[in-house]
């Protein structure tokens, strides 16, 4: 029942069966509103008015819709800390006890969010970076020093700027070997997320 990213006590899996019993149609806007207030950092999601009309449309008192909530709640922080595939997480919450319909509304949800949040990265990224991008390196060998005599010393000299900043390394040939591995690592990782 349990997943890595989301830890299922009793009053989770409680709020889940909850949750699985509201009808489907109006569970959506229900989600949807969740999200928004979420998102806007609202205090309150719910007047209490509208936690009253809520009672009435999905037939339950004040406890269990609020179990409800605050399990939705609870959900909507954790899926926004980890990053998902989506057909990864609809078997997620399908094995944390959502039934398919609701797992794909929640989903949807973290879908439509996620993609704005990077749409807005790439963006922001994209400006502060620019598009005058270079990459330029040499190599230098000391021959010897003070320390060392009649010792060979290489060592590598990145530079990597644009139109704002400039970034400039000194690396050893085992400073430089382990940014290649940790770069391989990263473009294995990459290839197997996208096959």
């Amino acid at each position: 029942m349990n997943c890595k990213w989301l830890k299922v006590t009793q009053n989770v899996q409680k709020g889940i069966q909850i949750l699985n019993k509201l009808e489907d149609s109006k569970f959506e806007p229900f989600l949807k509103r969740i999200g928004t207030k979420l998102k806007l950092q609202e205090i309150e999601i719910f007047t209490e008015e509208e936690k009253k009309k809520l009672q009435v449309i999905f037939k339950v008192d004040e406890d269990t819709l609020m179990i409800a909530i605050k399990t939705l709640i609870y959900l909507h922080k954790r899926l926004l800390k980890f990053i998902f595939m989506p057909v990864n997480l609809h078997k997620d919450l399908i094995n944390v006890g959502f039934e398919t319909e609701k797992a794909e509304y929640i989903v949807k949800l973290w879908s439509s969010e996620v993609s704005s949040t990077l749409n807005d990265l790439v963006c922001n990224s994209l400006d502060k970076v620019g598009d005058n991008q270079t990459f330029s390196w040499k190599l230098n060998t000391e021959l010897s020093s003070d320390i060392q005599k009649k010792s060979k010393m290489p060592k590598a000299y990145l530079s990597i700027s644009n139109d704002k900043t400039e970034q400039d390394m000194e690396l050893t040939h085992s400073d430089l070997y382990t940014m290649f591995i940790q770069f391989e690592a990263i473009q294995n990782e990459l290839d197997s997320s996208v096959l």
